[in-house]
């Protein structure tokens, strides 16, 4: 009997008979996820304006923190006249452990505590966690599952920088040994949606929301620096940021951001289709920090995208709007 983890691909990822406008909300799903934010008014807690921080990751070695992430987005759509809408939420917990190595990168420790999913359109709504995995028979929350409880440990330089992911191999064994071993097609199938959506779509992109925030150098109050990064998927999406220090106060940094999102007219495919996009955005957020550490204890982030995408010979309109929430805490 074929795995149920191979109908989840068979089923979701390569049915090419979903309609465009389905495989054109699942594709957005899984791409768009930006950052932005609200302002502050704190000042430099001593009130010296000449006073310099350097804002840098060095977290204590055995300390834990906790964050509960919750990503959310609205789609508006319009295919041939007839207007698509939907939504979907996302809420994750997990819990990064500290240690460094011999050279002085940080060793993240990840444990996933909870990872739910909800969608909804028209047609109805889906809600799938991995904490039903045991008792349920859907394929999805079983996926999901195989995450939930695992280790996977990032190496991280002091820049923030993603050097590494351990463990992550050993999870995609666990996946790929569920399939038939003469079925080589659906392992390749499911190995390169198990790489897109897992490890880039979540592990990798929670750890870049927490870390990819710092300057090269050491900032006063009021002063911004910049960063760029290139989201990727089935298209890129090239985001420009602009961060500011607003203030310090208690040992906590707040930081603003402001960025605009392209998409360069990039091309690409989705499905089974062809496409190209044309599509901008802007996005702002808030962020406060630790500033003997660099560990984020809250960030707020949202964005606003519009545009069109050509498939099939039909220009497709498209409006976004997402945001993101994440809480934290250090647990010892």
């Amino acid at each position: 009997m074929e795995s149920e983890l191979k109908v989840i691909l068979m089923d979701i990822f390569v049915n090419t008979k979903i309609e465009v406008s389905q495989a054109v909300l699942f594709f957005i799903f899984f791409i768009i996820s930006c950052k932005i934010q609200p302002g502050s008014d704190r000042r430099n807690e001593d009130g010296n304006p000449d006073r310099v921080y350097k804002l840098r990751l060095n977290p204590t070695t055995g300390s834990t923190y906790y964050y509960t992430i919750t990503n959310g987005s609205e789609f508006r759509m319009e295919v041939d006249g007839k207007k698509i809408d939907k939504e979907n939420k996302s809420t994750v917990a997990v819990s990064y452990g500290i240690d460094k190595d011999s050279v002085g990168d940080l060793l993240l420790t990840m444990v996933y505590d909870k990872i739910h999913f909800y969608s909804k359109n028209k047609d109805g709504a889906t809600d799938l966690d991995a904490g039903n995995a045991e008792s349920s028979q859907d394929p999805v929350e079983k996926l999901m599952s195989i995450v939930k409880g695992a280790t996977i440990t990032a190496v991280i330089n002091p820049k923030g920088e993603i050097q590494s992911i351990k463990g992550y191999d050993e999870l995609k064994s666990k996946l790929l040994a569920s399939f038939n071993p003469n079925d080589t097609y659906s392992k390749a199938i499911a190995e390169k949606q198990w790489e897109e959506r897992i490890k880039e779509g979540m592990i990798k992109k929670n750890v870049e929301q927490l870390f990819k925030i710092f300057p090269d150098s050491a900032v006063h109050v009021g002063d911004k620096w910049k960063l760029g990064s290139v989201q990727k998927d089935e298209m890129n999406l090239a985001i420009k940021n602009s961060y500011t220090l607003t203030g310090i106060r208690d040992g906590v940094a707040v930081i603003r951001s402001e960025g605009d999102i392209t998409s360069d007219n990039a091309s690409g495919s989705t499905m089974g289709y062809a496409f190209t996009a044309d599509i901008k955005g802007k996005q702002e957020g808030e962020y406060e920090m630790e500033t003997a550490t660099g560990m984020l204890l809250t960030s707020k982030i949202s964005a606003d995208i519009e545009g069109e995408m050509s498939m099939m010979g039909r220009k497709i309109p498209i409006t976004i709007h997402s945001t993101m929430k994440m809480e934290g805490k250090r647990m010892k």
